[in-house]
């Protein structure tokens, strides 16, 4: 009988030989990059093992049977026989082969717990469960190639977090899963899909040394077009401490750099100067929300070409970047997504992050690419501190294990000592005092307290008497109705921006308000603060209701952005009731704000203020990082797991979840191309392609709005999509309207 592994449209076959060898070859390959080279290869020969049996072979012939082909391989690299023939006869061996069989097991269906031999679907379960079929026949055609790793196997051990070893063992586990993975699906997509096949063969990358002498003369020429002014020259000397510090040795780095000090081409500078001293491969670029990354991504492709640059995130336009670049394209992108395989990656926190502590296997497969990286996280501080630990943690295992280097990159450093982190500042010289100092163009004044309110009329009588002025504010509610309030005196030039507005739509408010501004028109713009996320505007007066001081620090980023003008003004108000949270993250912090300003006696944007504040709300001054830190216990899912590495990969992903997964998706037809996208969504063979493009076109609601607009009958279902029904709900300014008025207690989206 011949074994075939895959069969395509065209009638061909794949043979498992051939299947298994050149998944083989490129798992190998991937974990090269952390000195597992041998656990990625056995890994690759096993995976499909289970597609010798009759079985399967009647199943791919066409007969619809269910068959079980991925634990074959688990079983047999866990057979105390093949561990000591293979990997070696200590217990350490034992709990290697362990990983492989993680990585087989699961290769389709996501990682799961080890559990045990009465957990259904388990490791621990599929490795004890009686398997009918009989692969025997494999061994006629591979044979698995024996290594003396002894050296190699040490190596990697040593690399190991001494105090809480079974958190590297899980991360090695995830690493090796993520080769398998990969290899899997591209191997599989070179047989089946010839035409995707034909859009990136082998093609050529810039290296980390073209890219840097790309990034190099842009800056010149940005440079040379910009006047000479104290925040310019200011901006220039941070660039070349940037460029100075990256032949440091790599490891975790800080950058405390003000807003609008150029951080992000400074810091992308650092990560390519870095790169190519010591010989890594990309540059993640993490940026924390959506709402910037489109802009931060496209400088990039500016400065770099857009061959180099990889976009990921959940809102990506994939008809923009087609009109741009093409079809062919656009289909190497999609391809890329998927890996991470690009010189320069942009994503977000949350995919980031989430990728690292995911079973699934969609998101698993670019782990082993995260490999010989800088990843440079922006805006770090906006890292939601019930996470913060187990983040810091994956952070260390990165650069200690994997050669990875991290610039942790913000305004308001957090205390890295104080959590844990040994970060080397790249600030030298100027320092981050000097910059604080020289960059100071605001003045803050602060109105009101908690027993003391500034009422709505106080604000918008503060911004009808200034023609150009931002009011940041903390809730969706309250954004309207002040918009509402100002919308009906028919001034001009009035703005909302909001979690409310499809990505589409903001992307249009913000180029509007940019140019607004550069004409020196009226101005006036209702934002929450989604607008504070590395948005580049300039405006003389900033409002800004009560909430964190980090938060408080990125709105004065926004105000005398330029140093046009001697100073600006930010006005902090303590808001009316439904402007402020009565409990949850933004209450928490603005209460902290209020204690750090009234124990400091500093200016309100001090480095002393903002250090006593990061403090404060990680309970490093009052010993309670760790509960604060890792309020999901994460990481004691690991530590109680010690003795016998038993790993809940499955637990430890259900406790990360940077966003509330109570929340809904609503596809709103804003324009012509989202109306025809979704009209297309149930005659269409490929609906992945159509809901990556009309992923800039959602809102995200929370479950109790989402109730009343199925109640009321305002969305409908198109092929698993919930999609808006009755346009009037979305208001040309204002975006999606609710249905009821129900109050906003935590705001994790914005």
């Amino acid at each position: 009988m011949k074994f075939y592994a895959h069969t395509r449209e065209d009638g061909q076959y794949q043979m498992v030989s051939e299947h298994l060898h050149g998944v083989a070859d490129r798992s190998m390959h991937y974990a090269e990059a952390f000195s597992a080279g041998y656990l990625g290869y056995l890994a690759g020969i096993l995976h499909d093992i289970g597609k010798y049996s009759s079985e399967f072979q009647h199943r791919i012939r066409g007969n619809p049977i269910s068959v079980d082909h991925s634990s074959a391989g688990a079983q047999w690299i866990m057979r105390d026989q093949t561990v000591r023939d293979y990997l070696g006869n200590t217990r350490l061996d034992l709990y290697l082969a362990r990983l492989i069989a993680f990585a087989i097991a699961f290769h389709h269906g996501g990682l799961k717990n080890y559990g045990s031999i009465d957990e259904e679907g388990s490791l621990n379960y599929r490795i004890a469960k009686e398997t009918l079929a009989s692969w025997n026949a494999a061994w006629s055609e591979i044979e698995i190639c024996r290594q003396d790793w002894s050296a190699i196997k040490k190596s990697l051990v040593s690399t190991w977090n001494k105090d809480h070893p079974a958190w590297s063992y899980s991360f090695l586990g995830r690493m090796i899963y993520s080769c398998l993975v990969d290899a899997d699906s591209i191997d599989t997509r070179d047989f089946c899909e010839v035409t995707d096949n034909q859009v990136s063969p082998d093609r050529q990358l810039p290296t980390m040394a073209d890219l840097k002498n790309k990034l190099d003369n842009f800056l010149v020429q940005k440079f040379a077009r910009t006047p000479h002014t104290p925040i310019n020259d200011l901006r220039g000397k941070i660039l070349a401490a940037c460029e100075r510090q990256a032949e440091s040795e790599p490891g975790i780095f800080s950058l405390t750099v003000p807003t609008g000090g150029g951080k992000t081409f400074s810091s992308l500078s650092f990560a390519l100067r870095h790169a190519n001293q010591y010989g890594m491969q990309r540059v993640i670029y993490v940026i924390p929300f959506t709402s910037i990354i489109e802009q931060n991504a496209e400088q990039f492709r500016i400065a770099l070409g857009h061959n180099a640059v990889l976009e990921h995130h959940s809102s990506f336009n994939y008809d923009e970047y087609e009109e741009n670049y093409g079809l062919n394209e656009v289909r190497r992108l999609k391809l890329g997504t998927e890996n991470w395989d690009a010189p320069v990656v942009v994503t977000t926190a949350v995919q980031f992050f989430e990728s690292l502590f995911s079973v699934q296997r969609s998101k698993c497969r670019k782990l082993h690419n995260i490999a010989n990286s800088v990843i440079i996280l922006d805006e770090v501080q906006s890292t939601p501190r019930g996470y913060i630990g187990p983040c810091l943690q994956a952070l260390k295992e990165l650069v200690h294990a994997y050669h990875c280097s991290v610039v942790l990159c913000t305004a308001t450093q957090p205390s890295w000592s104080g959590l844990g982190i040994h970060a080397k500042e790249i600030m030298d010289t100027p320092t981050p005092d000097e910059l604080m100092d020289a960059f100071k163009r605001v003045e803050v004044v602060v109105y009101g307290s908690q027993t003391d309110v500034v009422c709505d009329q106080q604000i918008f009588d503060w911004m009808k008497d200034s023609e150009q002025v931002l009011c940041i504010v903390n809730t969706r509610k309250h954004a309207k109705l002040l918009y509402d309030q100002i919308a009906e005196q028919d001034l001009e030039g009035v703005y909302h921006l909001s979690g409310r507005l499809c990505a589409k739509h903001r992307s249009i408010v913000i180029t509007a308000i940019r140019d607004r501004l550069q004409a020196q028109l009226p101005c006036r713009v209702i934002s929450t603060q989604l607008i504070e996320a590395g948005v580049d505007v300039d405006f003389p007066l900033v409002l800004r209701a009560w909430a964190g001081l980090d938060s408080i620090a990125q709105a004065a980023g926004r105000c005398n952005r330029e140093g046009r003008r001697q100073s600006g003004i930010v006005r902090v108000f303590y808001p009316e009731k439904h402007g402020m949270p009565s409990r949850g993250w933004l209450k928490e912090t603005a209460i902290e704000t209020q204690n750090t300003w009234a124990y400091e006696k500093e200016p309100p944007l001090s480095l002393i203020c903002i250090h006593t504040y990061f403090e404060r709300i990680h309970g490093i001054r009052d010993g309670q990082v760790h509960e604060i830190t890792d309020a999901k216990g994460i990481m004691d899912l690991l530590k109680s797991k010690n003795a016998n590495f038993e790993i809940p990969y499955e637990d430890i992903a259900d406790r990360f979840q940077l966003i509330d997964g109570n929340m809904q998706t609503i596809v709103v037809p804003f324009d012509d191309v989202a109306k025809h996208l979704i009209e297309q969504l149930p005659f269409s063979n490929y609906p992945m392609v159509l809901l990556r493009r009309l992923q800039s076109y959602t809102v995200q609601i929370y479950q109790h709005e989402f109730v009343e607009l199925q109640r009321n009958h305002l969305v409908k279902d198109v092929e698993g999509v919930h999609v808006l029904t009755d346009t009037s709900y979305y208001h040309a300014a204002a975006g999606l309207l609710t249905v009821t008025d129900t109050p906003e207690y935590e705001v994790l989206i914005f």
